[in-house]
């Protein structure tokens, strides 16, 4: 990880430290970090407007080619929200609707390529990617290695949210083989929307996990009862967690992680020369 460098004295040896780390010692806020992500924007322009109108720095995953796509990522770049791109792929149902465009085993490398290359052109200054849907094609490891190459190709800095819409997913795995950043979910709020209980369960596994690991993802739809459940306890939970977007948590776990291994390299040194 590159970024500002500090110089500090020890002994007679010179220590370079990264600023970012200082920065993140000194001023790191200690709640939990949470990030919520809604996905199947484009379908109803007043659902998807709702669920940009929630409270807090969110994330919106837009599916391309949808009727309202291109105005509701307009609207949610007005309100400064990340936007990403929602990807469709193959199910592992086979009476599950799919979009048109939907990647799927059947094609080649360069239709592929083409129709990826489509979709990410289709919503610009999106922050990266999720799979809607996929539970079949991010199973396959030799389908997903050049979807993230093609990713890798088209612009280094996307990210790659795996959606694990199958506990099989390798989409992660591969996402970083090729040097994307990736993270992946850890709850679905809302695959019972219809039932409020159900919803509420899912989310305070999602803030108990955040509570016990430092962060947690929570992928969301804009369902009326779901978008009602958040209007009504995110300002709550505001009090407890910090809500960022995925690129910033992505950002953060990757610089706990330089900021650990520096703390550890500090420790050697100063056990050396004591």
């Amino acid at each position: 990880m590159t970024g500002h460098l500090g110089f500090k004295m020890l002994g007679s040896r010179l220590l370079i430290i990264p600023l970012f780390c200082l920065a993140q010692f000194a001023v790191a806020d200690q709640r939990p970090v949470l990030s919520l992500v809604i996905d199947d924007l484009g379908y109803s322009f007043e659902k998807g407007q709702a669920a940009i109108n929630l409270p807090g720095n969110h994330t919106y995953a837009i599916i391309p080619g949808a009727t309202y796509s291109q105005k509701l990522a307009t609207l949610a770049q007005r309100k400064n929200k990340e936007i990403i791109l929602h990807l469709p792929l193959q199910s592992s149902n086979s009476e599950a609707a799919m979009e048109p465009n939907s990647l799927n085993e059947k094609m080649d490398e360069d239709q592929l390529t083409a129709n990826l290359h489509s979709m990410l052109s289709a919503i610009p200054n999106i922050k990266g990617i999720n799979n809607h849907m996929g539970s079949h094609l991010t199973e396959i490891d030799y389908f997903m290695r050049p979807i993230m190459d093609i990713i890798r190709s088209y612009n280094p800095g996307l990210y790659f949210l795996d959606s694990r819409t199958t506990a099989n997913s390798v989409a992660q795995t591969e996402a970083l083989n090729y040097g994307l950043n990736s993270i992946s979910r850890d709850v679905f709020l809302d695959n019972d929307y219809t039932n409020i209980e159900s919803i509420r369960l899912q989310y305070q596994i999602w803030l108990q996990k955040a509570r016990e690991r430092g962060f947690a993802i929570a992928i969301g739809h804009p369902h009326s009862t779901t978008i009602k459940f958040l209007r009504e306890n995110l300002p709550l939970a505001q009090k407890q967690f910090e809500f960022v977007s995925v690129s910033k948590l992505i950002d953060m776990v990757y610089y706990a992680e330089d900021a650990y291994s520096w703390q550890q390299e500090l420790s050697y040194l100063q056990r050396d020369l004591n």
